[in-house]
Parts: C-alpha cells; structure tokens; sequence
C-alpha cells in the first residue's frame, strides 16, 4: 500500500491495487485504465500521460515525478 500526503506531510489517501482510501479507511475512488470512478461508478477523471483532466475535459492536476500540482503551478502532495 502506497500513500499520498499533502504539502504539509500529511496522509491524504493510500492507495492499494487500484483502489484509493481516505483516513477514515473509506474507498472513494478506483482507477481502471486511464479512468478515476468514484465508488458508485461514476467516471470523475481521466488520466492523459502527466495530466488528470475532469469529465468536461479541463485540465486540472499535472503529475511531475511523484508530485501532483494543480494548474497554477501549486504543489498539492506527494507519494512516498
């Protein structure tokens, strides 16, 4: 199991096969294939190389390394 932590250190969500977590031990997203779909089956993101883009097509996180950003540039968090 991998986690997520924000800029601060902490743990936002671990991640184990392809299932995401929060710390409350709840499962809120799954990744199949290049798709993010919230735990009813909803498509919420898709994954585009190092970009995550929403249902409408925007843009709205870049992966860089291990480190995720939103689109101006601000550092989200990152997996250790």
């Amino acid at each position: 199991m991998s986690t997520f932590r924000d800029n601060y250190g902490n743990i936002v969500v671990r991640k184990d096969g392809d299932r995401l977590w929060d710390n409350s031990g709840n499962w809120v997203y799954e990744i199949r294939g290049e798709y993010i779909f919230d735990t009813v089956g909803n498509r919420v993101f898709e994954l585009r190389g190092d970009y995550i883009h929403d249902n409408y097509g925007n843009r709205v996180y870049e992966i860089r390394g291990n480190k995720v950003f939103d689109n101006s540039g601000n550092w989200l968090g990152e997996n250790y």
